[in-house]
């Protein structure tokens, strides 16, 4: 079952990964660096919104719907959501009267729509995810993609440029909301009073410390904006949003397919159980996320070249390798390490770890930046996810300890040094930055993790596919009388 989730939430990642990567390429060719800058700093600020407002619900309902199959919570999420609703409401206007913004009040009431909008969307997946309808999932995710580009790309037409970008975003979202409620609304539970005090109990503390990581991811740009400006800021968020394109997309698919299935092992085959599934899921976390790194850091001439309009180039060539290591880090303690603190039920733990993250962020921002440009940026942003991960993972032994067994890492690590390798090799005697250069590099680089990844057997694939093809007597006899 694992594998054929992960296969359905690796579509439903991996399309609208595909279709965002695509997204970047077109906004930085009809953008200039300070419209996508404007963009970049409205969705920080929606970021900053829906980890504060919708965070907590989202996670209460990826805890208990997926360990409780029997019982609905669709009543009470729908009246938490409501209530933070009336909330926004009730603040939005006295803040924005009250505090001075750099950026102007449209984009600043368009940040607000898209945290609201993305705050439903998301609440109604992790409900798609949590009762295992992949497939649903999927079928949304890749409609809010497509629908997303569709009206960024017109809102720019229309000589809207990155407030329209935001207000694209949002309704892409909140259509898609919409369409996943109204599919799954039937039979829906009265709102209970146990379960919206459960909500709160367990998800406001890990709404904080999502407020923190979401202030953490934020701070960057808004630091780079106050310091360099707006123009500095796209030039940045474009680079930045190259790695998390892929690697979030597949951390997410690894997360979508085993966190409900960890709760639920937890909750009737017990922690040495839940172990054994921590270890399969580290190890296709990264068999699938070491690749798309090394190929971002290596081959980051061809990337730039290739995908980003010529005013951003420069710059993501430099931040790129840079920002794709960062991200691992990011990566590996978000949909790994992390886990840990749900499956204790010790949110304070994360909110520990997410704030001192955030501290170290913003204290090496400003002098690495005033040193070293946007530079300084991406390696501040490395030091603090370094220094995040190792943090992580020491408190998670005071919560359930996530397991790193090295015997089944080891094939993942030889397969990410033969790309490396392959991919180092091939640039020495490719020469450009085009898109030929990219599918050279790439296929090359390809090719070797693939054929180390069959020889290591990692994540079992080896087996699963010989095993599939005996099944299905597609092998040859000689293969076939092979034990596997």
């Amino acid at each position: 079952m694992l594998n054929r989730h992960f296969s359905i939430y690796l579509g439903a990642h991996l399309v609208p990964a595909v279709i965002g990567f695509f997204a970047i390429t077109i906004y930085t060719r009809l953008l200039n660096p300070h419209e996508y800058g404007v963009y970049v700093i409205g969705m920080g600020v929606a970021g900053i919104l829906g980890a504060v407002c919708f965070a907590w619900i989202r996670l209460s309902v990826a805890r208990y719907q997926a360990t409780s199959a029997d019982v609905d919570f669709r009543g009470t999420a729908l009246l938490a959501f409501g209530l933070t609703i009336f909330a926004i409401s009730s603040l939005a206007p006295a803040a924005l009267l009250l505090f001075q913004f750099d950026v102007s009040i449209d984009v600043m009431i368009a940040s607000i729509f898209v945290a609201v909008a993305v705050g439903a969307f998301d609440i109604s997946q992790e409900f798609q995810r949590a009762t295992l309808r992949p497939m649903r999932f999927a079928v949304i995710a890749v409609a809010r993609s497509a629908l997303t580009l569709i009206f960024g790309v017109l809102a720019i037409h229309f000589g809207y440029g990155g407030f329209g970008l935001i207000m694209a975003l949002a309704s892409g979202a909140l259509i898609c909301a919409v369409l996943n409620m109204a599919g799954s609304s039937r039979g829906m539970s009265r709102w209970q009073g146990d379960q919206l005090k459960q909500f709160a109990r367990y998800g406001l503390p890990l709404s904080i410390g999502g407020l923190s990581n979401a202030i953490y991811t934020t701070s960057d740009r808004l630091i780079v904006a106050y310091l360099l400006g707006e123009g500095a800021t796209g030039l940045f968020g474009v680079a930045a949003d190259l790695p998390r394109q892929f690697l979030v997309m597949l951390g997410s698919s690894v997360a979508a397919a085993t966190v409900p299935i960890l709760f639920r092992t937890l909750a009737k085959d017990g922690r040495a159980a839940t172990r054994e599934r921590l270890n399969d899921n580290a190890e296709l976390l990264l068999a699938v996320v070491c690749p798309v790194v090394v190929w971002l850091a290596l081959a980051a001439d061809q990337v730039a070249g290739t995908f980003v309009g010529p005013e951003f180039r420069d710059s993501v060539s430099l931040l790129l390798p840079v920002l794709a290591l960062a991200r691992l880090c990011g990566v590996i303690n978000q949909f790994y390490v992390q886990i840990s603190f749900q499956l204790a039920e010790r949110p304070l733990l994360l909110l520990l770890q997410a704030c001192f993250t955030m501290l170290i962020s913003i204290a090496a921002m400003f002098p690495l930046i005033l040193y070293f440009g946007l530079l300084g940026a991406a390696l501040a942003t490395l030091f603090a996810e370094a220094v995040g991960l190792v943090l992580a993972i020491y408190l998670a032994r005071l919560a359930f300890p996530v397991p790193f067994d090295i015997r089944r890492l080891r094939g993942v690590l030889a397969a990410t040094l033969a790309m490396a390798g392959a991919i180092s090799l091939a640039r020495m005697s490719i020469n450009g930055t085009g898109f030929i250069s990219l599918a050279a590099v790439s296929v090359i680089g390809g090719t070797a993790y693939a054929t180390a990844i069959w020889c290591f057997d990692v994540a079992r694939v080896k087996t699963l596919t010989l095993t599939a093809l005996r099944r299905h007597r597609l092998l040859v006899p000689a293969l076939a009388d092979r034990k596997i």
